[in-house]
């Protein structure tokens, strides 16, 4: 009997986070300042050759019983435009590695020494739409795209600058957003680097609204980057298994 993996898809799929929908938003409630704010910050990260930065996320689910239960990871990123990509992303104890290079996408557990391999495209945004169609979804996958501010802000109802607000000891700009399944708000920095602290979701497509909340951490946007971080080079006692998505049976 294959073993399956189910572990991968519960520290991955944390979350849809912000769904494509394709819905006109209502000019009226966008506020253009909001998304100047957002562009800014995003711009960057757009125009960066490749980048990094860590991310600890916290996502509610539903425990067996009903309860709002909140789960805990932290991912640390590394992209390398146009289609590279490093994850390693550490949660319930289980560290997961999913390597993407130009086409090649490997799942790998170093504790169990377990991986599967994804068939995937030849660009890092067409591979992150393909890991969405499996059931793989990455909280942090809007800031991984080619240009986060269009997957971003494709399918806002409203937006608008809340102000100037003191997060710990930073002083930061807070914005919030709708989408039809999602609000969102978002916690950017200005000045001459700006950078996106902290981001708060409330899915809205689930009866228990689940709110997932990342706090970034690290941004780096001209990282020295070893060329063999986005090869996933096998153990030679590594055993590969299959991948089975939550929706199989």
């Amino acid at each position: 009997m294959k073993a399956h993996i189910y572990c991968w898809v519960f520290l991955i799929a944390c979350s849809t986070l912000l769904p494509a929908q394709k819905d006109s938003a209502k000019q009226s409630d966008i506020d253009p300042l909001a998304l100047k704010v957002l562009k800014t910050v995003t711009d960057p990260i757009e125009h960066a050759k490749a980048y990094s930065f860590r991310a600890i996320v916290s996502r509610e689910t539903l425990g067996s019983n009903g309860q709002i239960i909140t789960l805990f990871h932290v991912t640390e990123a590394t992209v390398a435009k146009p289609d590279k990509l490093r994850l390693n992303i550490l949660g319930v104890g289980k560290e997961v590695q999913l390597f993407y290079n130009a086409g090649h996408a490997t799942l790998f557990t170093p504790e169990t020494k377990f991986f599967t391999t994804i068939s995937s495209p030849t660009t890092l945004d067409a591979t992150l739409d393909s890991l969405e169609k499996k059931n793989i979804f990455i909280p942090i996958r809007n800031f991984l795209s080619s240009n986060p501010y269009k997957s971003l802000s494709d399918s806002l109802r409203s937006a608008y600058v809340v102000g100037r607000v003191q997060l710990a000891d930073q002083e930061v700009h807070q914005l919030a957003f709708t989408e039809p399944d999602a609000e969102w708000q978002i916690w950017v920095i200005g000045g001459d680097k700006p950078q996106i602290v902290r981001l708060e979701v409330v899915d809205k497509s689930k009866p228990y609204n689940p709110r997932t909340i990342v706090q970034f951490l690290d941004w780096n946007l001209s990282p020295q980057i070893n060329s063999s971080t986005f090869t996933f080079n096998k153990p030679a006692d590594a055993k590969y298994i299959e991948l089975m998505t939550a929706t199989e049976k």
